[in-house]
């Protein structure tokens, strides 16, 4: 009876570690509509909401102000995130702020986490060859047990661009160790090639600190292609660091350069026992500059 027991709760642990496990690949990849076609991958050219999401630094890249508000769904947890940001990089310094909020649900076998959180970024340009920035944000997050976790975490990034056509991005994500599975330490980096001004590669790798577990390490890269002002496409893939599947990803933009612009970004893992879709929506709204 006692062997039983333990059983029981070995396996209900070992549920409960492959839920997280499973909330983590499909919660934290949320890099935002356009990098999600482009393989994850915009660390070294995160410009509008990719900024706050995958490097604050790249906020001053390009002037810019809009108003974005972006949905995602993934199949193996039924997971839902909705965020919502504005981004402006059009001070006389070319100092960059944003302001977001993010919303996140998952359920599995009638458990579900829920989480939410809330924060601004800030980057500052040196010289226009250096990009400095940060985030500050609060989290609010259920997990599966129903245990609620909160408290305040922080990003760094930094983006060297010693040329218009090149670019190195590095950064830190969630710097405090909150015991958030949704949102754990990860450092990333990558770089971004511009053959021509309507032409983008990215590549980027991102280690993961995953508990009592080696470092999960993402591959991802991609390319986007823009058709003058009016269309992007967009074309990538990578491998999840955590399910060892490989993925394919594309994505796509119509554009109104004095309104904004809906984009749409699709990921379908390629390998693995257990595939991932995943499928996000974003409209941006550009904000005439006073």
């Amino acid at each position: 009876m006692v062997s039983r027991f333990i059983a029981l709760e070995i396996a209900c642990v070992c549920g409960l570690a492959a839920i997280a496990d499973t909330a983590r690949a499909e919660g934290i990849q949320f890099p935002g509509t356009r990098p999600l076609g482009t393989g994850g991958a915009m660390r070294a050219f995160a410009t509008g909401d990719a900024g706050p999401m995958l490097n604050p630094s790249g906020i001053s890249l390009i002037r810019t102000y809009q108003v974005e508000g972006a949905y995602q769904y993934g199949n193996l947890r039924d997971s839902n995130d909705a965020r919502f940001s504005a981004v402006d990089s059009t001070s006389g310094l070319n100092i960059g702020g944003a302001l977001f909020y993010q919303y996140h649900h998952d359920s599995q076998a009638g458990l579900s986490q829920t989480g939410q959180l809330g924060g601004g970024s800030l980057s500052f340009p040196i010289a226009d060859k250096i990009f400095l920035g940060g985030s500050a944000k609060y989290l609010h997050f259920i997990d599966a047990a129903g245990a609620l976790k909160t408290g305040f975490n922080f990003d760094a990034g930094l983006t060297i661009r010693p040329m218009p056509q090149f670019s190195i991005g590095a950064v830190a994500y969630n710097l405090r160790d909150l015991g958030i599975t949704w949102a754990p330490k990860a450092y990333g980096g990558g770089v971004a090639i511009m053959p021509m001004p309507a032409l983008i590669f990215v590549f980027d790798i991102v280690a993961q600190d995953v508990p009592g577990h080696d470092s999960a390490v993402y591959y991802m890269g991609g390319g986007e292609f823009s058709f003058s002002t009016s269309a992007a496409l967009r074309a990538g893939g990578g491998s999840d660091g955590l399910s060892k599947n490989g993925y394919i990803t594309a994505g796509l933009s119509g554009i109104s350069a004095s309104i904004g612009s809906l984009d749409v970004g699709f990921r379908q893992d390629v390998s693995g026992a257990t595939k991932s879709t995943i499928v996000g929506v974003s409209a941006r709204l550009f904000v005439p500059s006073m």
